[in-house]
């Protein structure tokens, strides 16, 4: 049933967890891959440069952790470096450790997964389905806004359950600009995609990052797929005159 309609925008800017896939993704579905291939990945890319620099990076930061109490000693046989490296990357999971090192080495494990085909994003068929009509059947512009990394959010499309959806975005937009919930953000991310502030469209399931948009001057509607969520974000909607959507299904454009 659709609840929101619009006239055709140039351009839609979504955000991509909790948007595109449920925010649990990551939780669900890499971090079970990655428990298991990172050690394979160290030894089979250990002689490569992305992964030289990461076993630097991982070697200083260990050696900067005094709580770990680990030594990597680079000296070390290959399969010495790798027992250590593994005890410290153990040790980061088991104490939440989210240190740069870490966080890219673990980035390029999942990444290595997409480009070898063993992991895949579940994306909502719904966020599917529409955006493909959006852009081939109505030639609306698809941006993409991360609350991390663009790198990231590039390859998670790259390889869905409803395959290779990159080939529908115009470009990825990340936290670089700014904070999500900075007005000043949604300004950047205006004069990047080079159309009228009116004329965009964003999606997103945050309130406050809708907010910051809309006094931005673009057009916003809140997906919230659960009633909790409606519930929570009314009053804001109804003083910010923002709809809200619990799926892309219920949004037309005409």
């Amino acid at each position: 049933m659709v609840q929101v309609k619009l006239k055709k925008p140039a351009a839609v800017l979504f955000d991509f967890s909790g948007t595109c896939a449920r925010e649990t993704f990551v939780e669900k579905y890499l971090m079970p891959y990655y428990k298991v291939a990172f050690r394979p990945y160290l030894e089979n890319n250990w002689s490569k440069d992305e992964c030289k620099e990461d076993v630097k990076g991982l070697t200083a930061a260990a050696s900067g952790d005094s709580a770990a109490n680990i030594k990597i000693d680079s000296s070390g046989s290959k399969k010495e470096q790798v027992d250590a490296l593994c005890k410290y990357i153990e040790y980061c999971e088991e104490n939440k450790k989210v240190n740069k090192a870490y966080c890219m080495f673990r980035f390029h494990v999942w990444f290595d997964g997409y480009d070898k085909g063993k992991v895949q994003t579940p994306v909502y068929s719904d966020v599917a389905v529409h955006i493909q009509k959006w852009h081939c059947d109505l030639k609306i512009k698809l941006f993409i806004l991360s609350n991390g990394w663009a790198d990231a959010t590039k390859k998670f499309m790259s390889r869905t359950s409803h395959g290779d959806l990159n080939i529908l975005i115009e470009s990825h937009f990340d936290t670089s600009l700014g904070s999500l919930t900075d007005t000043n953000t949604y300004k950047k991310v205006i004069g990047k995609v080079n159309e009228k502030p009116a004329s965009i469209v964003f999606l997103t399931k945050s309130a406050e990052e809708g907010k910051a948009a809309k006094d931005a001057g673009l057009t916003v509607i809140l997906v919230l797929t659960h009633g909790k969520a409606v519930e929570a974000a009314e009053e804001m909607c109804k003083e910010k005159d923002i709809p809200i959507a619990r799926s892309f299904t219920q949004i037309e454009f005409f």
